[in-house]
């Protein structure tokens, strides 16, 4: 898929709604999965579940301020996803606070899930098309998760997510 290099509102519009849905559920559909409920999303930012909707079904789209409202919330996949969009590729967050700090357990279980899901693609001896458009997204975000795995084991002075720096233990 091409990346219209010329971004206009309609074109954010659509593309926006594609991301939230990847990123906010609707209980009404049993989608949630891990994700955040438009609810829980509304109450934990200023805006109605009923501009949330609009966003999600790409209706209409945020402004820049209600953009960076959301993106504080929905982290650093939603805006990675915001950016390749724009033709860019991975953000590298500067700070990263205590909540998104990722575990040696957690790093060891994202890493297990994504190696099933390869595996599962793999029962045929070959990923197909739609395996492939399945896959991508869920190894980009395994990326995004391991580089943050790593920059907490980087911080020098500050014990590590997953233990001591010099020793690695499990957690």
């Amino acid at each position: 898929m091409s990346i219209d290099q010329n971004i206009g509102q309609e074109n954010f519009k659509e593309t926006h709604g594609a991301i939230l849905r990847k990123h906010v559920g609707d209980a009404r559909r049993n989608d949630n999965g891990l994700r955040i409920s438009i609810t829980e999303l509304a109450e934990q930012t200023p805006f109605i579940s009923r501009t949330v909707k609009s966003w999600r079904n790409a209706a209409t789209c945020p402004n820049l301020a209600d953009w960076i409202i959301l993106a504080r919330l929905l982290g650093p996949h939603y805006v990675n996803d915001c950016l390749r969009h724009a033709g860019f590729g991975n953000a590298e967050p500067l700070q990263f606070s205590a909540s998104v700090q990722i575990t040696g357990n957690h790093a060891q279980y994202e890493l297990a899930q994504r190696m099933a899901s390869l595996s599962e693609a793999m029962l045929d001896n070959h990923i197909d098309r739609i395996e492939r458009n399945q896959l991508i997204p869920e190894f980009q975000q395994l990326v995004s998760l391991l580089n943050l795995f790593i920059w907490g084991l980087q911080q020098s002075g500050n014990p590590a997510p997953g233990g001591a720096p010099a020793t690695i233990v499990k957690d």
